[in-house]
């Protein structure tokens, strides 16, 4: 119980050290995992939600920009010394990726297991991204990701063994059809339920991606 106290009261702070919304526009990958860790905090936003002084959720989330992408490969490539052509291909897939869809990464905590339920159709959460337009798409793929090695403790520094993991896409396109305005402005992934609701806000300057 002591020990799980403790873990409460890290979480609190780290979730206010990340309270942000602006992305920073100056840092670089350095080829180490310190400015990895850099760039993927620039790219995550936490919250936690409350009811009657209890925690209900507790989230963070990385916005897999083009940008988080291209470093993201860039560190798996250095952490397992691919090959020039493997890590060609891995980049070419995560650029095709962000041309077709929005994608985040999500460390989901409640307090009771049975409610962190992202994944399932009948959730009682309901996932939401807005983008720079205000314009609100829901998800399209909700997947719960299997942590059985170290490897997504590494590359995701935030999530705990109290959590659970999720990749959640979005479409790149409204219901009008029209491209999503995403690279550039205020966008917004946003839990809600009848819990409440959790908005997470990246505001990126131009020339960012």
């Amino acid at each position: 119980m002591r020990s799980r106290i403790c873990w409460y009261l890290l979480l609190t702070l780290l979730v206010g050290a990340c309270a942000t919304t602006a992305v920073k526009s100056d840092l670089t990958y350095q080829g180490t995992y310190s400015s990895y860790e850099r760039i993927i905090d620039n790219w995550t936003r936490s919250e936690r939600l409350y009811k009657n002084f209890a925690t209900e959720a507790v989230v963070s989330a990385t916005y897999f920009s083009l940008p988080m992408r291209r470093v993201f490969v860039a560190e798996w490539a250095r952490a397992f010394d691919l090959p020039a052509e493997e890590r060609t291909a891995l980049l070419a897939e995560q650029i095709d990726g962000a041309e077709r869809s929005v994608e985040f990464v999500i460390s989901f905590y409640t307090p009771k297991h049975r409610y962190n339920d992202l994944h399932k159709n009948d959730s009682s959460w309901r996932l939401w991204f807005i983008d720079a337009n205000g314009r609100k798409v829901g998800s399209s793929k909700i997947e719960r990701m299997r942590v059985r090695h170290r490897k997504e403790y590494y590359f995701f520094p935030y999530y705990t063994e109290w959590s659970r993991l999720y990749r959640v896409v979005f479409p790149a396109v409204g219901d009008d059809g029209q491209p999503l305005v995403r690279e550039q402005g205020a966008v917004t992934l946003r839990i809600t339920g009848v819990q409440g609701t959790m908005d997470l806000v990246w505001e990126i300057p131009p020339g960012v991606h």
